[in-house]
């Protein structure tokens, strides 16, 4: 018995669109194939409405067969058999088609399954057509056609034949005739299948592609490509706003909860869209042209829509093999720091500087810094790259003739695991810096996690001597409360806070209250994006103690004395 689409979630790795068929038909249908003489054989499951799903195929099926009017034409033959095991009709003007029922029709006397073989321009087919057809009818009819595992949709192999099959259509259509790729998952499948079971969630999926047959246009083409993963591929002559209006309707099927027997269960869908061939021009760059917008609607959580555009596509590729070449990166030591002086207002004189971790990864230059960090914290490789980049600049501090301070930056996921303090506590024995020469700074704009043990970590810190800093004050959603609870030492303001000093009445208001709530709560200030004299002007004049940015120096790689430090 075969998996359920909702334990392949939890088993398979990441799925392919180009990984082989696991269905094991696929070799039985290109022997019919054979058998047959045609050019095309397909199990077809034809409902009520008369348009086709292609359970199964083999061969180059004609573009004809996902329309209303094919499934009539089949209806039509099939009832006019006369207690023959098989039927026959001319298929549109250039095809001839034979088959055989497999499933007994319902009781609306239309819905059903059809086993058939299609030959180009009508010609004959070989005289052991019918005999192959019977055979593999039999064998189809014999299987559990229920088996947990089938979606009943057409598969990833047949996906990619069919894409390649509109590229070819679309091609020799106007110049405006497009059609798009829908890339679609259900949301968060593996918490179902945790708090509900595989069977619930295999009840969830089948209900989704239900509704989503329900509001797919006619000629459209639906598949499942595994781990409540599916493709659909617009008819050609869909339009970028049609396409964003159908992406929508879809998404608005999961508004109604799954009437289940223990109650209703929610869910959702997420998607990502590409367009050809705006987006792109052959079959796997429009496919991972729409993997990366589903990724990127992925990171707004569930019910969220992305179309593509060359800078996701082009950020997704980046990240494709990105955590071995992190990894490998760190045991390499190919990592490397660049150094932003900090400046004392008052005495104009170079007093720290922030370690800035980079990355040239081997055949892609450099890559910025916040999309290799991000992927890092999502993919749980960010404390090796901290611990690299806090060991290597308390290193680098200890080579430079004066004694500045040295600020790193952590991510806050060590003060969930209180993993923060120990590590700290090693480097500085092991290297022997002085801990009132490190501060530690974490980013206003990521989740500390829960504040009683926040707190105790960030104590423990601080009592080794160390100072602590929240860095990008301002651009996150809790700062005010975060100055409430931790004991911190500096406040490093957003430079969205620095931009439009003297510009903007209201940024220079905002700015004077928070210097001076930081000097009520015996807090220093540090402020970052300084680009202008007129800005340090007003910083200086209003009590800001400390700034940094491309005014006073740009970022420049490791060095024993970095910028002017001794100046």
């Amino acid at each position: 018995m075969t998996g359920s689409p909702a334990r392949d979630v939890q088993e398979k790795t990441p799925h392919e669109y180009s990984a082989p068929s696991p269905d094991s038909r696929s070799l039985l249908f290109r022997l019919l194939l054979a058998a047959t003489g045609g050019s095309a054989v397909a199990l077809l499951e034809i409902p009520a409405n008369g348009i086709p799903s292609i359970l199964q195929s083999a061969g180059s099926l004609p573009v004809a067969l996902y329309k209303r009017d094919a499934g009539e034409m089949i209806f039509a033959a099939e009832q006019k058999r006369n207690g023959k095991a098989f039927f026959s009709c001319p298929f549109f003007k250039d095809w001839s088609l034979i088959g055989r029922p497999i499933a007994s029709r319902s009781d609306d006397g239309r819905s059903g399954q059809f086993l058939v073989a299609l030959r180009l321009n009508g010609s004959s087919f070989l005289p052991t057509a019918e005999d192959s057809l019977q055979d593999v009818a039999r064998q189809i009819a014999g299987e559990a056609m229920e088996e947990t595992g089938k979606s009943s949709l057409p598969d990833r192999e047949e996906s990619l034949l069919v894409l390649q099959q509109f590229i070819e259509r679309t091609g020799k259509l106007t110049r405006r005739a497009v059609f798009s790729l829908i890339h679609l998952n259900l949301d968060h499948l593996s918490l179902i299948n945790e708090r509900y079971g595989w069977d619930t969630a295999d009840l969830i999926l089948a209900e989704m592609i239900r509704r989503l047959k329900s509001v797919l246009p006619e000629g459209a083409f639906l598949s499942s490509i595994g781990g409540g993963h599916f493709m659909v591929l617009t008819p050609p002559g869909t339009t970028a706003v049609t396409t964003r209006t159908l992406v929508n309707a879809i998404l608005q099927i999961s508004s109604t909860p799954v009437p289940l027997d223990m109650g209703a269960v929610p869910f959702s869908i997420s998607a990502g869209w590409s367009v050809y061939p705006q987006d792109a021009e052959d079959a796997n760059q429009l496919i991972l042209a729409a993997r990366a917008a589903l990724t990127e609607a992925n990171r707004n959580g569930g019910g969220h829509e992305r179309r593509a555009t060359a800078e996701l596509t082009n950020a997704y590729t980046i990240t494709s093999n990105l955590e071995q070449d992190l990894l490998k990166a760190v045991e390499d030591d190919a990592l490397f720091l660049k150094w932003m002086p900090i400046v004392d207002t008052e005495s104009q004189k170079i007093v720290g500087h922030e370690a800035l971790l980079r990355w040239m990864r081997p055949g892609h230059g450099e890559v910025a810094p916040n999309l290799f960090i991000r992927y890092a914290e999502e993919a749980g490789m960010i404390e090796a790259l901290d611990s690299w980049s806090l060991r290597s600049a308390c290193l680098a501090a200890l080579r430079w003739p004066a004694p500045l301070r040295v600020c790193v930056n952590v991510s806050p996921v060590w003060l969930v695991n209180e993993r923060l303090a120990p590590l700290v506590d090693t480097i500085l024995t092991e290297t022997g810096l002085p801990p009132g020469r490190l501060q530690i700074e974490l980013s206003e704009c990521r989740p500390f996690g829960p504040s009683d043990i926040a707190f105790r970590e960030l104590s423990r810190v601080r009592a080794l001597g160390v100072r602590l800093a929240i860095d990008d004050f301002g651009a996150g959603y809790s700062s005010l409360e975060r100055l409430r609870i931790y004991p911190l030492d500096q406040i490093k303001l957003d430079r969205a806070f620095v931009q439009y000093l003297g510009e903007d009445i209201r940024a220079d208001e905002v700015m004077y209250a928070i210097l001076s709530l930081a000097r009520s709560l015996n807090i220093t200030c540090c402020a970052k994006g300084v680009e202008t004299e007129h800005q340090m002007a007003l910083l200086d004049a209003n009590g800001c103690e400390e700034v940094q940015g491309y005014l006073l120096g740009a970022p420049v790689r490791d060095s024993h004395t970095p910028h002017l430090a001794l100046t």
